[in-house]
């Protein structure tokens, strides 16, 4: 038997690698207070033990389901007239009172939508910042930033803003995000980096962040030459969510991933030799849609599919340690999460999953006869995903990084270099 059978594996940053932190970044990190460093060790410890605590650590808030781009890897295309809208004010207050009651550290105004379309966006970074959320922070495509937007946003108190600008090259981020203008999103970047640097702020962190696809992943290197000047944080992450299944056929993702292996091999053989896999969303997050709908993750079938409870009916407190939500942490605990119709399709554990499964070789596990009765896929040559090329630098260590790897009793000793071409997909 392997040492690795019989295994339960997670990873606290899902799918997501880490190519650079400036010194800003580790500077800014290095200055937060006790409850900031609790509350980025139980982002990893919480997992490892499988714990989920009082309360979530982190509330992802859907602030609006519109967005401006269709981008090609988006699931937002597939959502009909009645599941689009913005959150209410008022559900809004109340999600982050709550949040407050429970010392909850961060929010991420986040769904699938732009959040720079809510016209009131620094008013509610201020409502968080006001009532004790220690790390509020946004994903956006950055399409419609603006010098008056970023001095409102900076002056709201945002810590953190994340531009999803997937590739430095003009025609493959205009063939992915269908209507954004590469020109004018890489401007807006840095017209954003420079309202910050005029105010003589370090803060917010600006993060650049990339999808890995088969298109992208030649581009990592030239990604991260594009962006040191600027961001604070560059990171990449694995493609998922292949399809969502809707009420009439399916929406299937126009990206093809840069990872050349057959998924649901990998699940079988997983389940073959028993390493099953525990999601970091169920100890870790909470998301709250738009209409009050509360799901664990942001896998699409999850919109319809794994509804934990409903804002306005339940506190978050109750939904979280209902019985639905406890249902799905016993699957995962137990090593059964491929039971559940969600979890079984997820790309999250599968990668992970196809993670361990090469490391115990040069090549990478592709399928194999005696866990599947379609034929074997040849060997492919060992290619890394997102979370493994962003581990090469001993400096892109945050402190997920190091807690993790305290945890595992692994800290790495490798000297700092700088991404090589070795470490790029072919």
């Amino acid at each position: 038997m392997s040492s690795i059978d019989g295994k339960a594996v997670s990873n606290p940053y899902y799918v997501y690698g880490i190519l650079h932190l400036s010194k800003n970044f580790h500077e800014w990190e290095a200055s937060q207070g006790p409850r900031f460093k609790e509350y980025r060790r139980a982002w990893a410890l919480r997992i490892a033990e499988m714990d989920h605590g009082d309360f979530p650590l982190n509330l992802n808030v859907e602030v609006t389901t519109r967005c401006n781009l269709a981008c090609t890897f988006c699931s937002h295309s597939s959502l009909t007239p009645e599941q689009l809208g913005d959150m209410p004010w008022e559900r809004y207050v109340r999600l982050i009172d709550e949040g407050e009651r429970h010392n909850m550290p961060t929010v991420n105004l986040n769904g699938l939508g732009e959040p720079l379309l809510v016209r009131n966006l620094p008013q509610v970074v201020v409502y968080a910042k006001q009532h004790g959320f220690i790390d509020v922070m946004f994903h956006t495509n950055g399409s419609v930033m603006s010098e008056p937007l970023a001095l409102a946003l900076i002056e709201a108190g945002l810590d953190r803003i994340i531009f999803s600008v997937d590739s430095p090259d003009k025609a493959t981020y205009e063939a992915m995000r269908i209507n954004g203008r590469w020109d004018r999103v890489m401007e807006n970047v840095r017209t954003f980096a420079g309202v910050r640097n005029k105010l003589g702020r370090t803060v917010p962190l600006i993060r650049t962040t990339m999808v890995l696809t088969e298109a992208t992943s030649r581009q990592v290197e030239d990604f991260v030459t594009m962006w040191k000047p600027f961001a604070d944080q560059i990171t990449l992450q694995d493609l998922t969510w292949r399809t969502k299944l809707l009420d009439r056929g399916l929406w299937k993702n126009r990206e093809r991933t840069a990872v050349p292996v057959d998924l649901d091999l990998v699940r079988e053989e997983a389940v073959r030799r028993r390493i099953s896999f525990v999601c970091p969303y169920l100890y870790q997050s909470v998301y709250a849609f738009w209409n009050g709908d509360v799901i664990p993750c942001g896998n699409p079938n999850a919109r319809k599919h794994m509804i934990m409870g409903q804002f306005d009916n339940a506190t978050l407190h109750e939904i979280w340690h209902g019985q639905t939500y406890r249902e799905l942490r016993t699957l995962h605990a137990e090593g059964r999460w491929y039971e559940h119709p969600v979890c079984r399709e997820c790309e999250v554990p599968l990668i992970e999953l196809y993670k361990v499964l090469g490391s115990e070789g040069e090549e990478r596990f592709t399928g194999s006869p005696e866990c599947s009765t379609r034929p074997a896929a040849d060997p492919v040559p060992r290619l890394q995903v997102a979370s493994e090329l962003g581990t090469r630098d001993s400096s892109v260590v945050d402190l997920v990084t190091s807690f993790q790897n305290e945890l595992a009793g692994s800290v790495s000793k490798e000297p700092a270099s700088t991404l090589n071409q070795e470490q790029i997909p072919k």
